[in-house]
């Protein structure tokens, strides 16, 4: 686990506001069809150590987003982490952030209608 987390925060580099935006889309997908399985938390928990979360740093930012979300709407949680992003990273960045965001909706092995249409929408706004 350790090799994979120096892997990952090597090849992306992101800042603490950016790892927040990638771990906010990546849950985003994984409740989007109102529900979060066991296979998606475990996932969000490694893809959280990859990027050199601690537990505790897991937990805030799942509930940060979660508020978010509740604050709000999951549609304006998406726009705006997608916006951020897109201003902030290079464009191999977004690419490693597309296949994340990939992994996480296919980690159950079937890609809902909801996490497909997110998947779009990232690759629409994200456009080469």
């Amino acid at each position: 686990m350790e090799e994979v987390t120096r892997k990952l925060k090597k090849m992306l580099d992101l800042s603490p506001d950016e790892i927040y935006h990638v771990f906010c889309l990546a849950l985003c997908v994984s409740c989007i069809d109102g529900k979060m399985t066991e296979k998606e938390g475990e996932l969000l928990t490694r893809l959280g150590f990859g990027l050199g979360l601690t537990p505790q740093d897991i937990e805030a930012l799942t509930d940060n987003a979660r508020q978010a979300i509740k604050e709000t709407s999951i549609s304006d949680v998406i726009a705006f982490s997608l916006a951020r992003l897109k201003t902030q990273l290079t464009h191999e960045q977004l690419g490693a952030v597309k296949q994340i965001l990939r992994h996480v909706a296919a980690v159950d092995r079937e890609i809902l209608e909801s996490e497909k249409a997110l998947l779009e929408l990232v690759q629409e706004i994200w456009e080469d």
